[in-house]
Formats: structure tokens, C-alpha cells, sequence
């Protein structure tokens, strides 16, 4: 397994990467990870990830589109490597001549000019987009590389069966889990790992994991309830936010409107503001506030306050699921729900 510093790499993926922008070391760290070890890119001898290249490719394409001429440019560009080496050109956002099989096999797929296949020369420059080819790295497999040895193991057996094209779509539950954050990644996890003492077979079987877990990409966004789904399923368990959704989506919307109606009022009176992400909170919370309040500017060292419009409903659910919540007013004043 591949091994990062925990901090390091928390701090890197969660801050510098995912919500600001890409560095040198993200490179580094790609390169890394792009060698044929247990990585996210590289799980097997079986499959590889391949989703993000081209880096220029429309951000809702997915390798399951149009899968048959999928594999036929996979084929082709492997097969026409050197034509294209001898006379390149700058590529489009639709494909990239430089991504095919990198096997006889046909079983991985990728970087044909990366410079781990070029004895360290990187061909990648020949697409026009060097740059963004070496510092592609995506929110999964920065959320992969933070998880134990344990943790990465289970995950992958997830897709023991997968094929890379399979494998690289983000239609692939895996990934869909590994857009949450870490933390709520183990605790989904260690239920399973708990539940039969190890990663099994049976443990691990897809369709059993997708019953028991779809529901947090199939009716929830990672960005708008990350945060409390996450303080949820610490204290009771992913299995009681599944069976108390409806109630879980108007404790996530009672919250959101009281986030507005208390902090817009302070927005408006307060000259000097700061992006949410730089208060000392959660970086889930501050999704919270921007993707569910539509709070991307807050004022300074309100931190205290918002704990206290969450924490009490919070603490309600958690008691009984199905109480009705007051909506808090900057007055003091509560509103019943309807």
C-alpha cells in the first residue's frame, strides 16, 4: 500500500486541492500514485481508473457513455501510439489520443505518454495539456489515500469484478462513496468490517453494500449533508439516518433556513466579511452554508453561533427522529413547523 503522513495529506487534499487550487506537490502525488501499486488508480492487475482523462472533457461525461466506442478508442490509440507520437496535435475536450489500453489484454486503461511508460520521459506535453494531465487528481482518490491499509482493502473488493470502464465511472458506488468525506467513509466502513469481523466475501458483496448504502448518493448530496449526516451516524449509525430520511431532510431544511434567516440578517448590517471556509469549522459545515444557505461570505467569529442553531435540533433528532422543531429567529421568537 501506498503510505502518505496523515496530516500532510489531510491538509493537502481537504484545503490546498479539493475547495482552492492544485500545487507542484500535487503532481508529486499523482505520479505516486500512478504506479502500478494498491491505489485507487492502480487497484489490480485487472483494471485501472481512467476518469480523468482527457482534462479537458466535459465534466458530465462518464466512461459508461457510449461504452462500445469507448473501448474501440482505447483500442485504437494503443494501436496507433507511435503514428501519433510521429505527427501529434493539440487535443480536444471529446477525446485524447493519448488515452488507451495499456495492455495486450485490453484490461487497464490510461496515460499512454505518461513517463513511468518512457523510461521518465513525459510525452504528455505532445496533447497540449501537460499541465493539467500532471495535476489531475480527483476528490476520491485523495479520500482513498487517507484510509488505512484495512479501510483501502475493503474498499476495493467492493469491485473485485470490474472491468476499468466499469471501474473508472463514477455510476461505480465506490466512487460515489469516496466523494464523502473520510470520516463518514469509516464509519460506513468499520459497520461492515463490524458486522462480520472482516471484509468477507459476503461482507463485501455490491449489491448488499448498495442496499444498505445507496441512499446517501441516491438521496442526499455529500456537499449539503455532509456535516450532519456524518454527527448522525457516529452516534446511531447510517441505518437509522436510512429508515428516518423523510424526518432527516426537514431537520437538514429547518437548520438551512435558520442558518439564513440568522446570519443573512448579521450580512447585511456587517461591512467586513469572510468566506465560509475560513471559519474554524468543519469544512462539511461550510458546505453546508454554501451549498444549503447560500452563505459563500459570513462574518468573522460567528462560529459559536451557528453551532448553537444546529446543535439543540440536532440533539432532538437524535432523541426521537419524528419531534416536531422550532424554527430560531434573531429575535428569540419560535415558529412552529408546519
Amino acid at each position: 500500500m501506498l503510505r502518505f503522513p496523515r496530516r500532510e495529506t489531510i491538509h493537502l487534499s481537504m484545503s490546498s486541492v479539493w475547495e482552492t487550487t492544485t500545487t507542484q506537490d500535487i503532481g508529486t502525488f499523482y505520479d505516486a500514485i500512478m504506479l502500478n501499486l494498491a491505489s485507487l488508480c492502480f487497484p489490480d492487475q485487472e483494471k485501472s481508473c481512467f476518469y480523468c482523462c482527457p482534462p479537458i472533457r466535459d465534466p458530465e461525461a462518464d466512461p459508461l457513455d457510449a461504452i462500445d466506442e469507448k473501448i474501440q478508442l482505447l483500442r485504437k490509440n494503443r494501436q496507433e501510439l507511435q503514428k501519433n507520437l510521429d505527427d501529434p496535435h493539440e487535443i480536444s475536450g471529446e477525446e485524447c489520443w493519448g488515452l488507451g489500453f495499456l495492455d495486450d489484454q485490453e484490461k487497464q486503461a490510461g496515460c499512454l505518454l505518461h513517463p513511468l511508460r518512457h523510461q521518465g520521459r513525459d510525452l504528455r506535453h505532445l496533447t497540449g495539456y501537460q499541465f493539467k494531465c500532471a495535476n489531475a487528481l480527483c476528490r476520491e482518490a485523495l479520500v482513498f489515500a487517507e484510509l488505512s491499509e484495512v479501510e483501502q482493502k475493503f474498499c476495493l473488493t467492493l469491485c473485485r469484478n470490474m472491468d476499468s470502464i466499469h471501474y473508472s465511472s463514477r455510476r461505480n458506488p465506490l466512487m460515489r462513496l469516496l466523494v464523502w468525506d473520510r470520516e463518514m467513509v469509516q464509519v460506513i466502513i468499520h459497520e461492515n468490517l463490524e458486522n462480520e469481523l472482516n471484509a468477507s466475501p459476503q461482507t463485501s458483496n455490491l449489491n448488499n453494500f448498495v442496499t444498505r448504502y445507496g441512499f446517501l448518493w441516491q438521496k442526499l448530496d455529500f456537499r449539503l449533508d455532509g456535516y450532519l449526516a456524518l454527527r448522525i451516524a457516529e452516534q446511531k449509525g447510517c441505518n437509522f439516518l436510512r429508515h428516518n430520511l423523510k424526518n432527516y431532510s426537514q431537520l437538514r431544511d429547518d437548520i438551512i433556513v435558520d442558518l439564513k434567516n440568522n446570519l443573512n440578517l448579521q450580512t447585511t448590517s456587517t461591512t467586513h466579511l469572510i468566506p465560509a471556509h475560513k471559519l474554524k469549522i468543519p469544512l462539511s459545515l461550510s458546505r453546508l452554508l454554501k451549498f444549503g444557505a447560500n452563505l459563500w461570505e459570513v462574518p468573522p467569529a460567528c462560529e459559536q453561533e451557528i453551532q448553537q442553531l444546529i446543535k439543540p435540533k440536532l440533539t432532538t433528532f437524535l432523541i426521537n427522529p419524528r419531534t416536531r422543531r422550532k424554527r430560531v429567529y434573531q429575535s428569540g421568537q419560535g415558529q412552529e413547523n408546519a
